[in-house]
This record gives C-alpha cells, sequence and structure tokens, in this order.
C-alpha cells in the first residue's frame, strides 16, 4: 500500500483503561474502534490474551496458516487449534461503540472487571488489569507454554524446523 493512499491504515496505538459489564462488553475509544474496523476478529493471543484484530490483518494469518498447499501438516495443525480454534469472526461494535467479548475468552483470557486495552499497531490486545500487571513483572516467563507450542508449530508449519 502506497504512503500517499488515502486508504493508508493507522496503527492501533495507546492503552485505554475500561471495565467489563454484565454482559461481557466493553466500551472501546473511538480512535480505536477506528483503527480497528467495522467488522474484526477475537480470539486468544500469543501469551493468552484476548486479541482484536481488524479484517485485514486477521485475513494475512488466515493466508499464512490455510492458505498454502501442505494441508497435512503437524505446525500447521497444532498452530490453527491454537489460535482458530478459539476465535470469533465477524463482530461489530453496538451503537455505544462496545464490544461483546464471548464469555468462553473472557474466561481464557482470565478477563474479569478492570482491563486495559493495549494497541499493538496490528492488533487490539484485551487484558485483564491484575493479570497484565502480572505479565509486566516477567514478561518472558508470563505464557511461555502458549507461547512455546505456538513458536513450535509456526516453525513446523513454515518448514523452519522438523
Amino acid at each position: 500500500m502506497n504512503v500517499n493512499d488515502a486508504t493508508v491504515l493507522k496503527s492501533i496505538i495507546g492503552t485505554d483503561e475500561a471495565t467489563v459489564d454484565d454482559k461481557g462488553r466493553i466500551l472501546v475509544s473511538k480512535k480505536k474502534r477506528e483503527r480497528l474496523g467495522e467488522n474484526f476478529v477475537i480470539a486468544l493471543g500469543q501469551v493468552g490474551v484476548v486479541t482484536a484484530y481488524p479484517a485485514h490483518t486477521w485475513a494475512k494469518l488466515e493466508e499464512k496458516v490455510i492458505g498454502g498447499d501442505d494441508i497435512i501438516n503437524h505446525g500447521r495443525d497444532m498452530f490453527s487449534r491454537t489460535i482458530m480454534a478459539t476465535a470469533e469472526d465477524e463482530l461489530k461494535f453496538d451503537a455505544q461503540g462496545r464490544i461483546v467479548v464471548p464469555k468462553k475468552l473472557r474466561e481464557l483470557g482470565k478477563i474479569r472487571k478492570d482491563v486495559l486495552l493495549l494497541g499493538c499497531g496490528d492488533r487490539l490486545e484485551i487484558w485483564d488489569a491484575e493479570q497484565y500487571a502480572i505479565y509486566c513483572e516477567d514478561e518472558d516467563a508470563y505464557g511461555i507454554k502458549r507461547r512455546d507450542i505456538l513458536s513450535r508449530a509456526y516453525l513446523q508449519m513454515t518448514g523452519r524446523f522438523q
């Protein structure tokens, strides 16, 4: 995409505080909503945090995982089970700018009441505030098992590791 193109997509940046209501809804700032897009995907991300992907970013991930000819690939299977099996697609914001995080993802992401919305460029991470504090204490250790599984799966899927 050309930098001078009027349709250049802007990165999702910044950190916002929010709360989860009884129905699992979270109010997202207008800027983050605009940058996330009208339709988006939510899944459990690399370290076990709930992650919202703009449709175009998710499409790139899908292409990488399921776009190849190698459908019999253990790494591909592991990667798709770990990420795609938790995903919900074609999500939209309600009229008040809230997103509903499905219950299964709130549970997997350990999301309770107070959350932080972290703009990470190509995605929005939705962290339980307490879990984020734990993550910040030792970033290398947080979610290590999940990260290792995904890293191994990715290397096998791409043929860089046997």
